[in-house]
């Protein structure tokens, strides 16, 4: 009986130890996560403001090709990407610390973006 119940701890230790690593391969970590949410909104604007010019891009699926670029750039698959975003939105707390990692690298292409379209100088920055 000792055995038995010696066997099925291990067992049950084993499959909780293989459950843990298998979860840590397929969720994207949080900074590879935030640059490929940051193509996807980049892709979806460009389509919002194609389909304004050409109401043929939703027939032709050009969203879903530019996802698929997208996951191809960064070297994932819809169904990795799909797992690891149901991930981080059934966990709260790493949800925020995701999106709050995305708005932050969204600002600073925005200031980027204004430096190089004022010339280089530095933009305005107040002080704390």
């Amino acid at each position: 009986m000792r055995i038995l119940i010696c066997v099925c701890i291990v067992c049950l230790s084993l499959m909780q130890i293989s459950c843990r690593n298998e979860t840590k391969t397929t969720i994207i970590p949080v900074d590879s996560m935030k640059l490929i949410m940051w193509d996807m909104m980049k892709a979806d604007e460009w389509f919002s403001r194609k389909i304004v010019q050409d109401t043929n891009a939703t027939r032709n699926k050009e969203d879903v090709k530019m996802y698929e670029m997208v996951f191809k750039v960064h070297g994932v698959t819809r169904e990795r990407y799909f797992t690891s975003y149901r991930y981080y939105e059934g966990r709260p707390v790493s949800f925020k610390r995701l999106l709050d990692s995305l708005d932050a690298y969204a600002n600073r292409e925005r200031l980027k973006r204004y430096e190089i379209e004022r010339g280089g100088s530095k933009p305005f920055q107040p002080k704390k």
